[in-house]
C-alpha cells in the first residue's frame, strides 16, 4: 500500500553549503537566547545547505523557519527560549478554521516550522543527527500560562507545513508546549528511529499537571507517510491522524487532496492514548496500515491501545485501515483496548443526518494481541449512519478471559472471527460470524 518518492535534494547548479551556528556567534550555553545566530545560519543556507547544532552544547533559540534544500542536523541540544513574547502569533490552518488547542483564531508559531504555504510550497526538508529539540514545554503547560495566551494555542514543537519529501530521522523531540510533531499539506514523508519524550504526569512550580494534550505525531492532510522504527512516550495520543474540520477541512481537501497513503510500522511505544484515527477528519483519511507496532503503557494512565474517533458535526470519512499484528503489553487500564467512538466529546444520538455523519468503512483489526487491558472497549457508530465492513479477526484480550466484551451499536456489516472474549450479543450489530 505504501509509495514514498523523495526528490532530488538540489540540481548541480546550487552549490551546496555547510555552517554551524557558532560560525554566527551562537553560545551553547543554556542562557544566550541565539535567535539571531540560528536564523543568520539558516540565511546563509537558502538555496541548499546544512545547519549545525553542534554536540555539548544547549542552545537556546526562539522559533525558526526551515526552507526548500535544507538539513538541520541537530547534535547537541536545542531548547526553545521560555518566554512567549518570542513566540508570534500567528494565522490558524486554513483546513482547520481555529486553533486546535484553544479553538480561537491565532496561536503561537511552532517552535520549528517551515516557511511554505500550499500555494508556494517547499520541497526536500530534513532534520536529523544524535542531538535533543527540547520546546521546554513546562513553561507553557499549567493553567495560569495558559491564562496569559488569552484565547492564542499553544505552540507545536515541530509543524512541517506544505513540504514535498520530509525526512526526520536521529533526533529525540523533547517537552513539547503542545502537540509535538505536525506534518501538514506534506507528501513524500519518512520520520524513522528517532524519540519522542513527552511526560504524562508533569511537576511544574510543585503542581502536579496533566491534560497538556502531549500528542506525538499527528499526520494532518498528508499523504505518503512512513512512520517506522521510533520510540514515543507521551502525554496523549502516541500517532493520530486528521484531515481538517469542518467547512474548512472539506473545503481543503477538495482543493489539494485528503489524507491517504499513511502506514506506520515497527515502533515502540510507552505511556500515551495509542495508535488513533481523529478526531478531525471532516476532509477524509484513507489507506491507513498500522503494523507490528509494541506498546507497553503505564498501567493506571488510562491510555488505550487502538481509538477510531470521530466528532458528531465534523463530517468526512474514514476508510480502508488495517490494524495488523500489534502488540500490546500494558494498554487501556482503564481505558479499554480498542475503541470506535462516533460523536466522541460531541454526543452520540442522532445529531447527525447521514450525509453530514462521518462515513466509517472497510477498517480490520487482524492478529493483535493485549496481554493487560482494562476490558476490551467497544465499537460505537452513528445510528443515522452506521459503519459498514468492521472486521476482527484473532483478536485477543489475555486478561479478560471468561468474560464477554464488545459492546456495539450502530454496524451494519462486519465479521468477528477467533476473538476472544466473545461478543455481547447486544446492540444492532450485524456482525456475520461470532465465535
Amino acid at each position: 500500500m505504501f509509495t514514498l518518492v523523495l526528490g532530488t535534494f538540489l540540481t548541480a547548479t546550487v552549490a551546496w553549503k555547510s555552517v554551524s551556528v557558532d560560525d554566527f556567534g551562537a553560545l551553547g550555553d543554556n542562557a544566550t537566547d541565539n535567535t539571531k545566530a540560528f536564523r543568520a545560519a539558516l540565511a546563509a543556507v537558502v538555496g541548499g545547505g546544512e545547519v549545525l547544532v553542534p554536540a555539548a552544547g544547549v542552545y537556546q533559540t526562539a522559533p525558526i523557519n526551515l526552507t526548500s534544500n535544507v538539513v538541520l542536523r541537530v547534535e547537541g541540544t536545542m531548547r526553545a527560549v521560555a518566554d512567549r513574547s518570542k513566540f508570534p502569533k500567528i494565522a490558524v490552518l486554513p483546513s482547520v478554521g481555529h486553533d486546535y488547542d484553544t479553538n480561537g483564531n491565532e496561536r503561537y508559531h511552532p517552535f520549528i516550522m517551515t516557511d511554505c504555504t500550499p500555494e508556494r510550497r517547499c520541497a526536500n526538508i530534513t532534520v536529523t543527527g544524535f542531538g535533543v529539540i527540547d520546546g521546554a514545554g513546562a513553561y507553557w503547560w499549567t493553567k495560569a500560562s495558559r491564562a496569559l495566551n488569552h484565547g492564542a494555542g499553544r505552540p507545536h514543537l515541530m509543524e512541517l507545513n506544505s513540504v514535498d519529501g520530509v525526512v526526520v530521522t536521529g533526533v529525540t523531540l523533547l517537552n513539547s508546549a503542545f502537540w509535538t510533531f505536525h506534518p501538514v499539506y506534506c507528501k513524500d514523508v519518512h520520520i524513522h528511529h528517532m524519540g519522542i519524550q513527552v511526560p504524562w504526569l508533569a511537576q511544574v512550580d510543585g503542581q502536579a499537571i496533566s491534560g497538556f494534550n502531549g500528542d506525538g505525531i499527528d499526520i494532518d492532510s498528508s499523504q505518503n507517510v512512513l512512520i517506522e522504527h521510533n520510540y514515543i512516550n507521551c502525554g496523549d495520543d502516541h500517532f493520530t491522524i486528521l484531515s481538517g474540520v469542518g467547512d474548512a477541512g472539506k473545503a481543503w481537501s477538495k482543493a489539494y487532496w485528503p489524507t491517504k497513503n499513511v502506514t506506520i510500522v515497527d515502533n515502540k511505544l510507552g505511556s500515551g492514548m495509542g495508535m488513533s484515527i481523529g478526531s478531525s477528519v471532516s476532509g477524509g483519511v484513507e489507506d491507513v496500515v498500522y503494523a507490528r507496532n509494541v506498546m507497553n503503557e503505564t498501567s493506571g494512565q488510562w491510555g488505550m491501545g487502538i481509538h477510531i474517533k470521530t466528532r458528531t458535526s465534523y463530517g468526512g470519512y474514514i476508510k480502508n485501515v488495517v490494524y495488523e499484528d500489534n502488540t500490546f503489553e500494558v494498554a487501556g487500564v482503564p481505558g479499554g483496548a480498542l475503541h470506535i467512538e462516533s460523536g466522541y466529546q460531541s454526543g452520540h444520538g442522532s445529531g447527525c443526518a447521514y450525509a453530514d455523519c462521518t462515513a466509517i468503512s472497510n477498517i480490520t483489526f487482524r492478529n493483535l494481541s493485549f496481554a493487560n487491558s482494562g476490558g476490551t472497549g467497544g465499537i460505537v457508530c452513528f445510528p443515522n449512519r452506521p459503519c459498514e465492513g468492521i472486521v476482527f479477526e484473532n483478536v485477543h484480550v489475555a486478561n479478560q478471559a471468561g468474560k464477554m466484551g464488545w459492546p456495539c451499536s450502530d454496524v451494519a456489516s462486519g465479521s468477528f472471527t477467533d476473538v476472544t472474549p466473545p461478543r455481547e450479543m447486544k446492540g444492532n450489530c450485524n456482525f456475520t460470524v461470532a465465535l
